[in-house]
């Protein structure tokens, strides 16, 4: 049966598609993953890439284009496989660092200082390639389904900063390829003509969803966090009323750290894990991560951002440190590209390649691994400029559900609290009414986290104390939100470690013309012992103990008897008196996680690998019998036809004269074939299958599951 040849049309479609596919799939992972590649070098790699394989198509009749192109970028891979592999090594670092948050037994691969570029390079090519190929010869837009899955969940499942713009216009490419499948199975051509037709409503439909959703403002969907919720699973040992859900102190949610939902806190599990470095020339006591001001259904969340870009702030909250007093210097190195960058108080400026989110955090879009930020030591002072941000502060940061407030009023009256007294009286009564346990279960289901600590449980760790001094100070009419980080205590002017058990939570309160200042409510784990880091997680501007008065006490002295302090409590950065490996947590423990042999992992992503091409196989041949059996005869008749000469590839035997005189007759006359003509090329059909069964076993898997020829 003769082929068409390729039109103009089909052509450009396939250009088209082809860069669409792979410089969407490419920016997927460069902006999910803050690789900082160069986007106009990736968008002329995939542009040749689609080009060349859009090329390579027109000559439907030769393979001898497509053959030599394939020969030149096997050459180049081999010419650049150095830096290819040091390309994929960096690729490897960004991923797996990235998953190690939230698998902290997870090994981090690859390397920090390698620039991923050249292997997204080599990446546009397949992609490209094949979309060429299914959008101007008959192939299945499953195949490109397929191979842009991988892309699709790494970026969804996770990461914590969607790409939205990207797989939005990846989606709306595979759009154009599945809506024109069913004709472009018997007509390229007209499959290419209809895809044409298609682009306007496709472009209107994405402009539309960028324009409604668009991306700064993007937050995670409900399936979404479904998926993450399923690869964040942790297996746990604990019975069912004392379910072990892992900690999210760090500041390391979904939605664009924009949410964090209390409801699944269980029991903190640390690994000792070193995340970052820290240098400062001036002791300090927080690495400040994100601060969240919404509170509602036990869930913290960012206020909306329209609310803070309507204000046009003549100075941004974050950086009211004064430049001409007592400048210090705070540098740091993380171990994983961060979506934000872990600042001090009083900043006097941030690097130019950032800018403030709000007045919530510091972004970092590049990714730096290492940055170094100014700040001042002095105290804040009052300033007349803050008069808009203050009435801002009252408006956004003093917020109560109705539901909750009376039960907060009634809590603070109990205590003697009113809003004459001061943030550190609040702190004060929540450090006391609360003991300090890491293996605090969940909350139960239809319970207020704060209520529920207040009332109720009185225990938890750093969350549960700051969550609820935020809303007893809120209740009191007082500013406050809630703040993430990590809360450290390392000498000045050397390099300290950092590790997830550092991970905090703690409290800021607003003060008029001033500014915001911590505050922690957390107690530390023993009273009498205080543990590394706690002498300087007191707040700012409360009192801290000189030398004298922390040295301990003489061997003579009763332990019962300590002498009294009136100064806070010191706040215990959220880790036990002994760290135990997770590795090392019987089946019983509390913060047991399920950690499994590396052989049985390979073991079940082989599993996985093979049930994956088993179901492709079966996909691509479940859809071929589809069409043989359904459908007018003539169309019925092509189909057969088309998997008979696959297989006559395949077996190398040509087709009996009377099969091509069937096909021709089905493609190029009006007469409808009989049942009896489809039986003799289904007859042809089943021969040829039988013949292959008995061919060596490595070329028959390969035609059974890599090809899905039978």
């Amino acid at each position: 049966m003769k082929k068409q040849r390729m039109t103009v049309s089909t052509f450009l479609m396939a250009f088209l598609l082809a860069v669409l596919v792979s410089f969407a799939s490419l920016m997927c992972l460069n902006d999910a993953f803050l690789l900082s590649c160069d986007r106009a070098t990736l968008l002329a790699w995939a542009c040749g890439a689609a080009a060349v394989g859009a090329g390579a198509m027109w000559f439907r009749r030769s393979g001898v284009v497509s053959a030599m192109a394939g020969v030149v970028f096997l050459g180049l891979m081999v010419w650049f496989r150095g830096h290819l592999s040091e390309s994929f090594q960096g690729f490897l670092y960004a991923v797996t660092s990235e998953y190690a948050l939230c698998y902290p037994s997870m090994t981090v691969l690859g390397q920090a200082d390698a620039s991923p570029m050249v292997f997204l390079m080599f990446l546009a090519v397949p992609l490209a390639w094949l979309t060429a190929w299914t959008s101007s010869r008959e192939g299945s837009a499953l195949l490109v389904l397929l191979a842009c899955a991988p892309v699709l969940l790494l970026c969804l499942i996770i990461v914590d900063i969607a790409p939205v713009f990207w797989l939005v216009l990846l989606t709306g490419a595979l759009v154009l390829l599945l809506l024109s499948q069913s004709v472009r199975e018997r007509n390229p051509a007209e499959g290419s003509r209809l895809a044409w037709w298609l682009v306007l409503p496709t472009v209107i439909l994405v402009a539309g969803i960028t324009v409604l959703w668009p991306p700064a403002a993007y937050e995670r969907a409900e399936w979404s966090e479904a998926l993450q919720a399923l690869a964040e699973a942790k297996v746990s040992f604990e019975s069912v009323e004392s379910q072990v859900v892992s900690s999210v102190t760090a500041p390391r949610w979904s939605s664009s750290l924009r949410e964090v939902d209390l409801r699944q806190l269980g029991p903190r599990v640390t690994t000792g894990a070193e995340v970052l470095q820290y240098q400062a020339t001036d002791s300090i006591s927080y690495l400040r991560g994100v601060s969240l001001g919404v509170y509602e259904n036990s869930t913290w969340s960012a206020i909306p951002q329209r609310e803070f870009t309507a204000q046009n702030f003549a100075q941004n909250p974050l950086t009211l440190g004064d430049p001409a007093k007592d400048i210090q210097s705070l540098s740091l190195q993380v171990h994983g590209r961060e979506p934000l960058l872990y600042t001090t108080y009083n900043l006097t400026g941030i690097p130019e390649d950032s800018s403030a989110v709000d007045d919530a955090y510091v972004n970092n879009p590049s990714g730096s691994l290492s940055y170094t930020l100014p700040y001042s030591s002095a105290a804040l002072t009052a300033r007349a400029d803050l008069a808009n941000y203050d009435a801002y502060v009252r408006d956004h940061y003093t917020q109560v559900s109705e539901d909750l407030l009376p039960a907060l009023l009634e809590v603070a009256a109990h205590a003697g609290l009113d809003s004459s007294g001061s943030p550190q009286a609040v702190a004060a009564y929540v450090r006391d009414s609360g003991n300090y346990d890491l293996n605090t279960p969940r909350i139960p289901d239809g319970a207020d986290f704060v209520l529920y600590f207040l009332q109720e449980s009185h225990r938890g760790y750093c969350v549960h104390f700051a969550s609820a001094t935020v809303m007893l100070l809120r209740a009191l009419d007082i500013p406050a939100r809630y703040v993430t980080g990590y809360a450290v205590s390392g000498p000045a002017g050397q390099w300290n470690s950092v590790t997830d058990e550092d991970a905090h939570a703690w409290v800021e309160y607003y003060v008029d013309g001033t500014g915001w200042l911590p505050l922690d409510p957390t107690p530390a784990v023993d009273e009498t012992a205080p543990g590394p880091g706690e002498s300087n997680a007191s707040t700012v501007d409360e009192p801290v103990p000189a030398p004298e008065d922390t040295e301990p006490q003489p061997t003579g002295d009763s332990p019962d008897t300590p002498e009294p302090d009136n100064s806070p409590a010191p706040a215990e950065p959220d880790k036990p008196e002994e760290a135990v490996p997770v590795s090392a947590a019987s089946p019983s423990g509390s913060g047991g996680r399920l950690r499994l042999p590396r052989p049985l992992l390979w073991l079940l992503a082989a599993a996985a690998l093979t049930g994956m091409i088993a179901l492709r196989r079966w996909l691509i041949l479940q859809g071929r019998r589809d069409h043989c059996r359904r459908g007018h005869p003539n169309r019925r008749a092509l189909t057969l036809w088309r998997w008979l000469v696959h297989l006559s590839k395949a077996d190398g035997i040509p087709i009996p004269e009377e099969h091509i005189c069937l096909a021709e007759k089905a493609r190029f006359s009006q007469h409808t074939l009989t049942e009896e003509e489809l039986a003799q090329l289904q007859q042809a059909l089943d021969e040829r299958i039988q013949a292959l069964g008995h061919i060596p076993l490595a070329k028959r898997l390969w035609y059974q599951f890599g090809l899905a020829l039978f």
